[in-house]
């Protein structure tokens, strides 16, 4: 669901330090959680998508999401923002130049999306467009769209690759779009493999699409992948919550569809508006459901990526409801509340809960 809008790098561009005495505005009343039980990190890796406060400081941002024992955040792209005409690769802002300057000075890894399907958003180039995506043109095009992206990208250490977000938004059940795309991606992802040795990639799912409807489907695509990468909001239909300790059923449900390939959680979230039937107490303990259930498959859940670091402003709320071509008050009661910092810098429970549950276990 996330937007590359949000990652205003050029606010922060190379050269701008780090704000080490960075501070939240913490809540008094606020009590502290004492932990029980956690099992040490090992091998697993916590990321943040990071949002920015009023203030637009996205050093402080990073510095933030760090203390709360981030070591990976995620940049999202579009295919048709960096290939502007074929073959010609002129993005504004180049991104992806801006990523490897300053990711690295930082000592933070990048989940990398770049998306031909963005949910359910066609993000080819536009002379590609009426063609199916196994046509050979199609296929090589963005091949060669990822040899420029990884030559900018020396020095970036990469979590994973995905290749396209929540396809099943634009798939949906449609036989011969999914085998379209699937020989697509068993092409892309192979030659994405041998531009970085140890390269993890794949292409991101919404859970009740892995789950439910297009299963057989994520199944089929999912043999060319190297891991499950899964996004996770437990909302019913109407963009209500489901209770927090859903989410034990829910990850052993993604286990039983996946028992032999590791899991990557590349957005997890809980909104804590009353709106969709939650509060900011339910958001916190969905962070403490989530941390045990973690625990629980510690050896296959080998990522998860937390969303969102501070809650977006309403003008961002509108630009998503226009960009989805969806506009519906709990849909942006959703959205605008699934920061676990609010808006103004001023900390929300689920905040000091992330960072106690990470703490507990060595992040």
């Amino acid at each position: 669901m996330k937007r590359a809008a949000f990652f205003i790098l050029i606010l922060a561009l190379v050269g701008l330090a780090c704000d080490e005495s960075a501070d939240i505005a913490s809540d008094p009343t606020l009590a502290p959680v004492k932990i029980t039980d956690a099992q040490p990190k090992g091998d697993r890796i916590l990321a943040i998508d990071v949002t920015e406060s009023v203030d637009g400081d996205y050093d402080a941002a990073i510095n933030t999401a760090i203390n709360a024992g981030a070591e990976a955040v995620s940049l999202s792209l579009f295919w048709d923002d960096i290939e502007i005409a074929p073959e010609e690769y002129s993005p504004d802002p180049d991104w992806l130049a801006i990523a490897n300057a300053y990711y690295p000075t930082h000592n933070i890894a990048l989940d990398l999306v770049i998306t031909p399907i963005d949910t359910n958003q066609n993000r080819v180039p536009e002379d590609l467009k009426d063609l199916p995506f196994d046509d050979p043109a199609v296929i090589a095009r963005f091949n060669k769209m990822l040899d420029y992206a990884f030559a900018q990208i020396p020095n970036l250490d990469l979590v994973s690759l995905s290749i396209g977000n929540e396809i099943d938004a634009s798939l949906g059940t449609d036989g011969q779009k999914w085998a379209e795309f699937t020989a697509f991606f068993a092409e892309t992802s192979a030659h994405a493999r041998t531009l970085r040795p140890n390269l993890v990639v794949g292409t991101k799912g919404m859970f009740d699409g892995i789950t439910g409807d297009s299963t057989k489907y994520f199944q089929e695509i999912n043999a060319y992948s190297d891991a499950a990468f899964i996004t996770y909001y437990p909302l019913n239909s109407d963009f209500t919550v489901r209770e927090p300790n859903t989410v034990h059923e829910d990850f052993a449900k993604v286990i039983k569809i996946y028992p032999d390939k590791e899991i990557y959680f590349l957005e997890l979230g809980y909104p804590s508006s009353e709106v969709c039937d939650s509060s900011e107490a339910k958001q916190a303990q969905f962070f403490t459901e989530t941390f045990q259930a973690w625990d629980t498959h510690a050896e296959q859940i080998k990522v998860i990526n937390f969303a969102w670091l501070y809650e977006v402003s309403p003008e961002t709320v509108e630009g998503y409801e226009e960009y989805y071509g969806f506009s519906n008050p709990d849909f942006a009661a959703y959205l605008g509340s699934l920061g676990f910092l609010n808006y103004d810098g001023s900390e929300k429970p689920a905040y000091g809960r992330l960072k106690a549950e990470a703490e507990a276990r060595g992040w």
